[in-house]
């Protein structure tokens, strides 16, 4: 083989990541190996144990599967991993993009499908289970207060940090624009002010756009959750629908209605006891079964069949699939409980290591050297979301608490005088009206 051929030979290992020697024949990291994602998740294991991750969690958590909640935790971590692996190609050559790996692309693709249908499960339940009508106002608050401080927090720093740059153009009306949509708490996403410059929170805000869109519909789709064949009805079609739409047309906005109707789906057949009556290591043997398939199958998660796969998962763990006890661990439940902020906060946490030179140099030297500095990258994004669920998050949920009853207390109160007016007008006219009815008779 010729040198030209040798050379060429390696840049191409060495840009796929495939594994390669060294001169002592010691095998080295490829950047898209497998087990260097999961070795580092074993390894965050131990910080999950700090006595502060006792304090996680908020007092008002209503009734949930435990193996969701541990659920979470996994899902925001494979959104880092993915994006941790495109990290590289940014650093690299400047280019935000999706990866060449299929696993590490559907890593990131199909925790945020199941983030979607968890969120479509929890709050259609609430409507199947609500005793009387919902409060969608109330319910709008609660949900502005948990996601938004932390958002307004994060979206503040990556907007800093252009400022910091000054790359942006003062001169135009959209940067204003843009910077006020910017702090509506996730209901427009997240754009950067200056149209140069990558997302410093590593994209990750386009998928609140489309929980909000959830948000805003719960009060029609409500309508359908009251009747026992509408309630199971309204799922199926769309499920049906978005299936048919995503094949047709090809179309991500059908791929996530299908989601939400998965989860809603979920949720109705939870709620009509038509769950799985197995043994819950059965059905984990089977839910594992079917993400293998799912990973060696398909190439993106964002389509008719890995929808209806991750659907299919979710719906086994709502049966009692908990992964042989991962998912219910105590450990796993905290991850879950501040799954948020590492979901949110994941763009930050890689500039802070990547921005400094002498470890951006040491870690685009080898692919080992890369996921050393992933792994460290990774514990202080843990930190850095125990931290925020902590000041940022908790006094949130409880401030949205707070606001919320005083709302319902002013509600009832305004509604209790009204009657009391009505009651008093009527007690007036009823006199006057046996006066009259007396002298008929």
């Amino acid at each position: 083989m010729a040198l030209d051929d040798l050379f060429w030979l390696h840049k191409e290992i060495e840009k796929h990541g495939v594994a390669r020697k060294d001169r002592f024949g010691a095998e080295m990291i490829g950047l898209y190996d497998l087990w260097p994602a999961f070795a580092v998740v074993a390894m965050l294991w131990p910080l999950d144990g700090m006595p502060l991750f006792q304090r996680v969690g908020f007092e008002s958590n209503s009734a949930r599967i435990r193996a969701i909640d541990g659920m979470r935790g996994y899902l925001a971590l494979a959104v880092a991993l993915h994006h941790a692996v495109i990290y590289h190609e940014f650093l690299t050559t400047g280019a935000w993009k999706y990866p060449p790996s299929a696993f590490y692309g559907l890593l990131g693709q199909a925790g945020v499908s199941f983030f979607s249908v968890i969120s479509a499960y929890l709050f259609w339940g609430k409507l199947l289970s609500a005793k009387s009508s919902v409060d969608f106002p109330t319910l709008l608050l609660k949900r502005a207060f948990r996601i938004g401080p932390l958002y307004i927090l994060a979206v503040g720093l990556a907007m800093g940090l252009e400022i910091v740059e000054a790359r942006i153009d003062y001169s135009t009306f959209a940067t204003y624009e843009r910077a006020l949509f910017n702090l509506l708490v996730g209901v427009f996403g997240y754009v950067p002010l200056s149209s140069s410059r990558v997302c410093a929170l590593a994209c990750v805000t386009w998928t609140l756009p489309y929980e909000w869109m959830f948000y805003f519909s719960l009060p029609i789709a409500a309508i359908f959750s009251r009747h026992p064949v509408a309630r199971l009805g309204l799922p199926v079609v769309l499920l049906v629908f978005s299936t048919i739409g995503s094949a047709s047309r090809g179309s991500a906005t059908y791929i996530y209605l299908g989601l939400f109707a998965g989860g809603m789906l979920c949720a109705t057949l939870e709620a009509n006891a038509l769950l799985l009556r197995v043994h819950r290591h059965a059905l984990s043997a089977i839910a594992l079964a079917i993400l293998i398939y799912l990973f060696a199958t398909y190439d993106i998660a964002y389509a008719p069949g890995p929808m209806l796969l991750c659907t299919s998962v979710f719906f086994l763990i709502v049966s009692g699939a908990d992964f042989f006890g991962l998912l219910t661990a105590t450990r796993s439940v905290r991850l879950g409980e501040i799954s948020y902020g590492i979901y949110l906060l994941q763009g930050l946490a890689f500039l802070m290591p990547f921005s400094i030179v002498s470890v951006r140099n040491f870690a685009l030297a080898n692919a080992a050297q890369y996921w050393l500095v992933i792994l460290m990258t990774m514990a202080l994004l843990v930190v850095m979301a125990l931290i925020a669920h902590l000041v940022v998050e908790r006094p949130g949920v409880s401030l949205g608490n707070v606001l919320a009853t005083k709302l319902r207390l002013s509600a009832k109160r305004e509604t209790a005088e009204n009657e009391t007016s009505g009651n008093a007008a009527q007690s007036w006219m009823m006199p006057n009206f046996k006066t009259q009815s007396a002298d008929r008779s």
